[in-house]
């Protein structure tokens, strides 16, 4: 994020809010409450106070993005209000972080603020139900997936066709005693990479990963659409499952961890889509998450320049055992 980007004023914001609600809400105040610089984007907080339609003092939490890139903001954004309308605007149990203006003249998306706590969370509390989770997290993508198609980043890069290239060559020059392992990895994403394509082309999330998703009281907020796009749905499923064993290794040293709720997951999103061929479709989440893994090892050595060597060898080996398709046994 560039140094010299100024933030809108107060008054700004409050006049986005009030256009967003009109009558139904008197702003009284906005506060900003924190700014945090984040990859390509700065993330803040503000705070709204406001009087409801029967006169009552209200307070509501926002959380502005500011992006370094125009075209992806107005994309997010704009994706972001087709899921609202289609849906997510509505329904009481499965939702989106309200999108309620993007000022271009900032590249600032304002959203309201997810209540309660991220799947990451929940999965790592002791009194969780494992399945009662993945029983709504299942259900939301479901729903997601859903959505009509519109007209959507068709020519842009995602995390689904990310460039494996980059990554194979970023790791090869920061760990070349793995040179070898790593070529062999990349071989067979080239091999297999027709097993990508699918007939059925869905809205996908991009980056459903459990520190996207919220629940609170048995409602399912997922938030930062930022890398959406059309696709196979095997893509989400996969990316969920993938991250949730990343979470299981890095908190609890072992990525087997939550199996069981990963493949009740799993199960459950099958089980709404019964004309799906199950082996094809479990056979792309192979696919899947080796590449996710393998793009979790880049973010790790050489994005975030964690010096995290040891986890080297199990990354690793967790790709092949998924490109051999033993990634679940």
């Amino acid at each position: 994020m560039s140094n010299e980007a100024q933030l809108p004023a107060i008054e700004d914001i409050i006049s986005a809010y009030q256009d967003c609600y009109g009558t139904s809400r008197k702003v009284l105040q906005a506060v900003l409450i924190s700014s945090t610089p984040k990859i390509r984007k700065m993330i803040l907080e503000y705070r709204v106070t406001y009087r409801n339609q029967d006169g009552e003092l209200e307070e509501e939490s926002l959380i502005g993005k500011v992006y370094s890139d125009q075209k992806k903001g107005i994309e997010s954004y704009r994706f972001m209000q087709y899921l609202w309308n289609n849906g997510f605007g509505s329904d009481p149990q499965f939702t989106i972080v309200h999108p309620i203006a993007y000022l271009q003249k900032w590249r600032l998306m304002i959203m309201s603020k997810s209540p309660g706590k991220t799947l990451d969370d929940w999965i790592h509390d002791p009194n969780m139900n494992s399945k009662q989770l993945a029983f709504l997290i299942a259900d939301w993508l479901t729903r997601m997936h859903e959505i009509p198609l519109t007209e959507i980043r068709e020519a842009t890069r995602t995390r689904a066709n990310a460039d494996v290239r980059r990554f194979y060559e970023d790791l090869t020059e920061r760990i070349p005693k793995e040179k070898a392992k790593l070529k062999s990895i990349y071989d067979k994403f080239i091999q297999n990479s027709e097993k990508n394509r699918t007939d059925e082309a869905v809205l996908l999330h991009g980056d459903f990963h459990t520190k996207n998703v919220f629940l609170h009281e048995q409602k399912v907020i997922a938030i930062d659409f930022d890398h959406h796009f059309a696709g196979d749905p095997a893509w989400d499923v996969a990316y969920l499952a993938c991250q949730i064993q990343v979470s299981g290794f890095f908190k609890k040293g072992n990525f087997d961890f939550f199996q069981p709720m990963i493949k009740y997951f799993i199960e459950k999103y099958f089980d709404a889509h019964p004309a799906y061929d199950k082996q094809s479709f479990l056979d792309r989440i192979s696919l899947y998450c080796a590449r996710s893994l393998f793009e979790s090892l880049h973010y790790e050595l050489c994005v975030l320049n964690t010096g995290e060597f040891t986890i080297i060898d199990p990354f690793l080996t967790k790709c092949e055992l998924y490109l051999q398709g033993k990634g679940y046994k």
